[in-house]
C-alpha cells in the first residue's frame, strides 16, 4: 500500500460485502491445472493491468461478482465495488458465424474421439486447432482478445471489475471447457444433440436401439434388505474427507463463503459423527434438527 493511501485524507476503500456472491475457489498460491486455464491466466497477465490484476483477484476470491451469465460472444456480469450500487460489466469476444458453426460441427462430428474428450470436460489441443482454422479461436490472444465494457468510472480498458469477472471465467472454464465453446457461439446441443437449427448433414445419426433395462430394487439388492449388507467402517475424522470431490475439483460458480471442497468436507465429518451417534442409540446432533452449527455461508437447503 502506498504512503498516500495511508494518509488520513485518503482512507482505504473496502468493497461492500455481497451475500451469495460467486467466489473463486483456487488459493492465491495455487496454479491452474489444465493447459487451457494456464493459457487464459497467461493472457490476463499479458494485458498489463498492473495493480488492477491483483485487485480483481481479490474481488473474485471475496465473492464480489454478484451475478454472471454466459452467452454467445458475450458474458454479462454484476460486480459490487466500494460504491452503493454494483457495476455492470460485459466481456465481449468473437462469436462464430452461422457458416463457421456449420463447418465446426461437421469437423467435430467427424472426430468421435475428440467429442468423447469434450464430453468428459477435457479440451484436446486438436479442438483449438479446428477453431483457429475456422477463424474463430477458442482461447483469447493478442490477435483475438477480450473486450471489457464496464460502467465504472475507471478510464482504463481493463478495470478491476472486469479482471474479477475474467478470473471467475478462467477458473470455471478450467473445470468445464465447454463454456469456451458456448462463448464462441457453439452450444452443447449443436454438438451433441444436433438440435439448434442445424441442417441434416451436420446432425448426429439416430442412436441404435438399445435393450430396455428395468431398475428393480429387489433384484438390485439381491432380494435382501439394505441393513443386511456390510458397508464397511464409517469414515473417521481427518482421514481424507471428500476424496471424490477433491479429485473432481471445485463446483463451478460456487456462492458459499468457504470453498466448496472445504464445505463438503465439513458436511462429511458432521454426517459421519451423526451416523455414529445414531448407531449408538444417541439422539442426532442439533445441526440436523434446526440448522445450528452449519458452516458459515452454507444454507440448510444445500444439505
Amino acid at each position: 500500500m502506498s504512503k498516500r493511501k495511508k494518509h488520513p485524507a485518503y482512507p482505504v476503500r473496502v468493497p461492500r460485502p455481497v451475500s451469495g456472491g460467486i467466489r473463486a475457489q483456487l488459493r492465491r498460491s495455487q496454479a491452474p491445472r489444465s493447459w487451457w486455464a494456464k493459457r487464459w491466466l497467461a493472457y490476463m497477465e499479458s494485458l498489463g493491468m498492473g495493480a488492477r490484476l491483483g485487485r480483481g483477484r481479490s474481488y473474485a476470491i471475496s465473492g464480489q461478482v454478484a451475478d454472471l451469465a454466459i452467452g454467445p460472444g458475450c458474458v454479462e456480469a454484476v460486480v459490487q465495488g466500494t460504491g452503493p450500487s454494483p457495476y455492470r460489466c460485459r466481456i465481449e469476444c468473437h462469436s462464430a458465424t452461422a457458416t463457421q458453426r456449420r463447418a465446426l460441427v461437421r469437423e467435430l462430428l467427424a472426430r468421435p474421439m475428440l467429442l468423447a474428450q469434450l464430453l468428459v470436460r477435457n479440451l484436446p489441443v486438436q479442438a483449438e486447432t479446428l477453431f483457429r482454422a475456422a477463424g474463430c479461436p477458442l482461447l483469447p490472444s493478442e490477435v483475438a482478445g477480450l473486450r471489457v465494457v464496464c460502467d465504472c468510472p475507471d478510464p482504463s480498458p481493463y478495470c478491476k471489475h472486469g479482471a474479477a469477472v475474467m478470473f471467475i471465467l478462467g477458473e470455471t472454464v478450467g473445470q468445464d471447457p465447454l463454456l469456451l465453446l458456448e462463448m464462441r457461439g457453439l452450444t452443447q446441443e449443436d454438438i451433441f444433440g444436433a438440435s439448434g437449427g442445424e441442417s441434416a448433414d451436420t446432425a448426429l445419426p439416430p442412436p441404435p436401439p438399445e435393450i430396455s433395462v428395468r431398475c428393480d430394487p429387489a433384484s438390485f439388492w439381491g432380494g435382501g434388505k439394505a441393513e443386511d449388507f456390510d458397508y464397511g467402517p464409517a469414515p473417521e475424522k481427518g482421514s481424507g474427507e471428500a476424496p471424490l470431490a477433491r479429485r473432481l475439483g471445485g463446483l463451478p460458480f460456487w456462492r458459499g463463503e468457504e470453498r466448496f471442497i472445504d464445505t463438503l468436507a465439513q458436511c462429511g465429518v458432521r454426517s459421519a459423527e451423526a451416523g455414529w451417534r445414531i448407531w449408538a442409540g444417541d439422539p442426532p446432533p442439533r445441526v440436523f434438527e434446526d440448522g445450528d452449527g452449519l458452516p458459515p455461508g452454507l444454507d440448510r437447503s444445500l444439505l
